[in-house]
């Protein structure tokens, strides 16, 4: 045991020797020797000029540190900020064993505060982007100056406070990230680093961690290159794991998978940096995606956000922006695709062409409401403030009771295949602005349908209006729909309906005229019902004309039992439908095909009939539904 205590104190003792031997020596190293090459190296690698405007200071240990107050790193001559980097305090890690022998090896760089402005010019060059150091003599050797600099390719990195700026030269938009705590740490150049971030990115809380391949991998150019992040984003579980290579100016992302709060999905990326904006090509495969996982929050002014719409289309603006900052080409597939207000849509497929902010959807294709979807549309952002929407979108066997319950009306319906077809060409960039800008066509035929009677919403606009439409409702246990029409000719956000919307049940039968005006949201229709023929009547006397008017939000219902020829406006002759006319031929084959009933006329396919017509009446639940489905598509 005394061999043992006599062993550890001359061990000890070889120890404080050696630590007061290191002392003296590093005492002795003039801190200012090595600022001189620092700064040159730094001038030859960048272009840039490094500069200290505070103290410089060698802390001695067995793990000595250069201190330096007020370091900063200037620009690009083009840049708009004065310094590209500037760092209230730097604290550079050094070896020891080199420094004894006044070579200065870095193991480690912590910044304090910082300040990195990272931009780019208006062609998409980047400060960040440094000319290449020139060639190396032709023996490999360097003139001596002072004290030798070592390699300044640094694994270990610490930011402690501070923040990250990225101005988009061609938009001059601004992109904050506020840093508390980001670290790489690799131990060698070999190995792989482990990283992590914790801060905001402009107003969305951010913490993520991950690791990545070496970074000798990753300088010497040698692919594909490893990277995993996993951590929350907007306070949502966010994980991406790829594969990163590059071949010139293309970067690729081969495989790619991405989760998002619930959402998640594969496939692969590539981003070509060359040319006037990037350009993304993406074939991505998801099982579920949600849009609110990706939907980050707006910076919306609070006196505005304490004021609510009036209107039933969404009068948020649609940051269209970004389409002109990149172009992009691609397909996605989404099993089941989540919408921002709680619907879902099945089997969602969609290709795309971006180019100049003008974004080319010639397949989109979905099953909802029990049917399925296709369509395409063509949005021209390459003005922001004043794009142009054009849509054109199919709905087939679509079913009324899922169409009535996502307008919130709940009754029993059976059968009701539904068909809708939207041309429209729309300006603006908010719903609301698109839907009062709107000109084409709204159509939606409705086959038939047995629906439960009784009171949908009591005391409701809608309620009053299918009871004054239709007064066998509360008599009758049910109503045999035959058909629905609901046609919008639509010229400037205004459509003026002539008999374009009619209702056909096996009792009675219905038209409408006036107008249906998105510009201040408000209705305006003349509503004709009309007995079928050898109909007993065990009701009160029918009106002769129901007037539905005012707000979208809160129509009234008025009845003229007495209503003249003037105040029915005679509700017009049928028009030409250029076509649209094909719509409805499936439901509405077998029916028949009287010129003169009302949902032929609707349609455009039927003259003025001489006589009594054979109306129809829809209890008003399903032109409603239709109404709101529609509407939910443009914000609401």
């Amino acid at each position: 045991m005394r061999i043992f205590w006599r062993s550890l104190a001359v061990l000890g003792g070889i120890v404080l020797v050696l630590a007061i031997a290191v002392a003296i020596a590093v005492s002795t190293i003039d801190v200012g020797e090595f600022i001189g090459p620092i700064k040159e190296r730094v001038k030859e690698a960048t272009g840039r000029d490094l500069n200290v405007r505070g103290s410089i200071d060698l802390k001695l240990g067995l793990e000595p540190k250069l201190v330096l107050d007020g370091v900063t790193l200037g620009n690009a001559a083009w840049g708009k900020e004065a310094q590209m980097l500037s760092a209230k305090h730097i604290e550079v890690q050094i070896a020891l064993l080199p420094l004894l022998r006044k070579h200065f090896e870095v193991i480690g760089l912590n910044l304090i505060e910082p300040r990195i402005a990272l931009e780019t010019d208006s062609k998409g060059n980047g400060n960040w982007e440094f000319p290449a150091p020139p060639a190396a003599a032709k023996d490999g050797t360097r003139a001596p100056s002072g004290a030798t600099l070592g390699d300044l390719l640094v694994a270990d990195v610490e930011v402690s406070g501070g923040s990250i700026t990225y101005r988009n030269g061609k938009t001059g938009e601004v992109t904050t990230i506020a840093v508390e705590q980001l670290s790489m740490r690799g131990g060698d150049a070999q190995s792989p680093i482990t990283g992590s971030f914790r801060g905001k990115l402009n107003d969305t809380s951010v913490a993520l961690e991950g690791t990545f391949g070496p970074l000798d991998q990753l300088l010497g150019q040698r692919w594909p290159y490893a990277v995993r992040v996993q951590g929350e984003i907007g306070r949502k579980k966010t994980s991406v794991d790829t594969q990163v290579s590059v071949q010139g100016q293309t970067i690729g992302f081969d495989p790619l998978k991405v989760t998002s709060g619930s959402s998640s999905f594969a496939g692969k990326a590539t981003m070509l940096t060359a040319g006037a904006r990037p350009k993304l090509t993406l074939k991505l495969d998801a099982q579920t995606l949600s849009l609110a996982d990706f939907a980050l929050p707006a910076k919306i002014p609070a006196a505005k956000a304490a004021a609510p719409s009036r209107y039933v289309f969404s009068e948020t603006p649609i940051d269209l922006g970004a389409l002109k900052d990149v172009d992009a080409d691609g397909e996605v597939t989404i099993g089941t695709l989540a919408l921002l207000d709680g619907r879902h849509l099945q089997g969602a497929h969609a290709q795309l062409t971006l180019v100049d902010g003008k974004l080319d959807v010639p397949v989109l294709q979905a099953t909802t409401l029990g049917g399925a979807v296709r369509g395409r549309l063509q949005l021209d952002a390459s003005r922001p403030v004043d794009a142009t929407l054009n849509l054109h979108l199919e709905g087939k066997d679509l079913e009324l009771a899922a169409i009535a319950a996502a307008a919130g009306v709940h009754q029993s319906v059976q059968g009701g295949k539904t068909e809708v077809k939207i041309d429209i060409v729309a300006h603006g960039v908010s719903p609301r602005h698109l839907a009062s800008s709107a000109s084409g066509n709204v159509i939606a035929v409705i086959g038939p349908a047995t629906l439960g009677g009784g009171r949908v919403n009591a005391d409701s606009p809608l309620d009053r209006l299918s009871g004054a439409v239709d007064p066998f409702r509360a008599v009758d246990p049910t109503t045999e729909l035959h058909c629905v029409v609901i046609r919008l000719p639509l010229k400037n956000g205004v459509a003026t309906v002539d008999r374009s919307i009619a209702i056909e049940t096996s009792k009675l039968g219905a038209t409408a005229s006036g107008t249906v005006d998105f510009r201040d949201e408000t209705i305006d229709l003349s509503i004709k019902p009309q007995i079928r023929q050898g109909i007993a009547i065990p009701v009160p006397q029918v009106a002769e004309l129901v007037r539905f008017r005012g707000p979208f939000t809160a129509p009234t219902v008025g009845i003229d039992a007495m209503a003249t020829a003037t105040s029915v406006a005679r509700l017009g002759a049928a028009v030409s439908t250029g076509g649209l006319s094909i719509l409805g031929e499936t439901l509405m084959r077998g029916a028949r095909a009287d010129p003169g009933a009302p949902c032929e006329i609707a349609l455009g396919r039927g003259g003025a009939a001489a006589g009594p017509a054979k109306p129809a009446s829809m209890p008003a639940t399903a032109a409603e539904g239709i109404g709101k489905a529609l509407g939910g598509h443009f914000g609401k």
